[in-house]
Parts: structure tokens; C-alpha cells; sequence
């Protein structure tokens, strides 16, 4: 299965232009049937507190829509109002338009305030599409191993993570992304976000790693890019098989989160 991570940075109030930007990119991308594209923590209007002003805007019908035209998977990140606050979400659309997970990001990152608007998850979800098993998650739950971990022991080949990544700590964004796909022995994807807002001067350096520790496709911090690579759950499988590390792994100091596997 190909893979595509869409990074760019965001028109800040018209969440309309930015789709039109995401759009043009994964033209450029130039998926096939059954591709999986990875976009953005809340790509189409950028991380933010003011949740009245990204919410209930119509985010999920368009990726829907979009996902059913081109016959491919899409990833996306969005907000999610529940009354007074907020959850931080990454929902997979299927090539049939359907809505098929609805990922909440488990770790909020409160050194930032996240706590004060969006509640957190407590479920992962593990996509079977054909013969791979994905795993979506978003942004600051790349500094827990542990909840990787949970998904990794239950097979997962590639994990895709979206992103809003600032550029002061983006080093930490790809020693973390290339350090979770050699632990879990796991593809992972990474897409960031990249341009700058009130917020916070993002990274980009969108990432595709293989389970060895390659790169195998890079953004630059910069600008709005599409990166891509044709990635085989077999070399994951043969790696685990090979040197089966995870099965060394001691489950009892884990702990426990509800993991939902979906057959797609």
C-alpha cells in the first residue's frame, strides 16, 4: 500500500482555503485507488483553544466526500465540540466515504494548555485494510512508548501519526518517530504541520520511517509538501519473525486501554 503524508500550513480563520491547499497537494500526490493519505492534527483549521471558532464547521463530510471522489483512505485531524469543551480527534475515512474510526488523542498535552478545552481518550483503534494494520494517533502521544506499546503487542504494521509539531523541538519529532518505529518493530508515518501562527512556529520534517529505522521519505521544515512511500507489512512481519523482540515484552507493566480492531 502507498502512503502520503500532506504537510502545510494553515490559512488562519478560513478553514475553505486550506482545504482547497490540502486538495491541490494530494492532486500533486497523485494517489492510487486504495492509497492511505495522513493529514494533520486539526488540518483544516490548525491546533487551537477557540473551539467554537473550529468546531461544527463541516470538517468530517468534507473528508468524507473528498475520500469517496478519489476512492482512498484519508486520515484527518479534527476537533470534536461536547458542549463546553472539546476532544482532539483523528478520524479515518474509508474509499467508500464512511467514517470507520474516530481516534481521540489519549495524551493532551497540558504543558501547552491542551487540558483546559479538550478531554482525553481512552480507546485505540487498529485498522485491518486487507492485508496491513494501522494504527492512527495524533501529536503529543509520541512522548508516551507506552501507549505504542499496547498497539504494537497486538500487530500492528504501521502506525500514523498527525501532527502539530512546533519547530523548536522538531529534533524531538524525529529522534521520537524513528525510536517508536525500531521499538515496536512498525512502519510509521508522521505528518506535520509546518508555517506559523499565533500559536507557535511549526516544524514540518513529515516522516516516513520503516521499521528498521530508515527514512524512507522526509519534508523540510518549510513549506508545504506531499511525501509517499509504498510500504510492505511483510518486512515488518519478517523483521518481528526474525528478531522477535516483542514477544519478550512484559504485559503486566503496561497497563490497560480498550483496543478496538476494525476490518475494513
Amino acid at each position: 500500500m502507498q502512503f502520503h503524508a500532506i504537510q502545510h500550513d494553515v490559512f488562519s480563520g478560513d478553514y475553505e482555503a486550506t482545504r482547497a491547499c490540502i486538495e491541490k497537494l494530494i492532486e500533486q500526490a497523485k494517489p492510487c485507488k486504495n492509497d492511505y493519505i495522513v493529514l494533520q492534527e486539526m488540518a483544516d483549521t490548525g491546533w487551537s483553544m477557540d473551539i467554537d471558532a473550529i468546531t461544527n464547521i463541516g470538517t468530517l463530510e468534507w473528508v468524507s466526500s473528498l475520500a469517496k471522489q478519489l476512492g482512498v483512505w484519508i486520515q484527518t485531524g479534527w476537533a470534536e465540540k461536547t458542549k463546553e469543551r472539546a476532544k482532539n480527534c483523528a478520524a479515518v475515512c474509508s474509499p467508500d466515504g464512511s467514517i470507520v474510526a474516530n481516534y481521540v488523542k489519549v495524551f493532551i498535552c497540558n504543558p501547552l494548555g491542551e487540558n483546559k478545552h479538550y478531554d482525553e481518550g481512552n480507546e485505540l483503534f487498529i485498522l485491518h485494510i486487507d492485508d496491513i494494520t494501522i494504527c492512527p494517533l495524533i501529536c503529543y502521544d509520541l512522548r508516551f512508548p507506552e501507549l505504542w506499546r499496547l498497539a504494537a503487542i497486538e500487530g500492528v504494521d504501521v502506525f500514523t501519526e498527525s501532527s502539530s509539531w512546533p519547530l523548536p523541538r522538531i529534533h524531538h519529532w524525529k529522534t521520537l518517530l524513528t525510536a517508536r518505529a525500531i521499538e515496536n518493530q512498525a512502519f510509521v508515518v508522521g505528518c506535520n504541520r509546518s508555517g506559523k501562527d499565533a500559536i507557535a512556529h511549526w516544524g514540518g520534517s513529515s516522516l516516513i520511517v520503516s521499521p528498521l529505522g530508515e527514512v524512507l521519505a522526509e519534508a523540510p521544515e518549510t513549506g508545504n509538501h506531499t511525501i509517499s512511500a509504498s510500504i510492505d507489512p511483510k518486512i515488518a512481519h519478517n523483521w518481528r519473525a526474525s528478531f522477535p523482540a516483542l514477544e519478550d515484552v512484559r504485559k503486566e507493566l503496561l497497563g490497560n486501554i480498550k483496543v478496538t480492531h476494525i476490518y475494513g
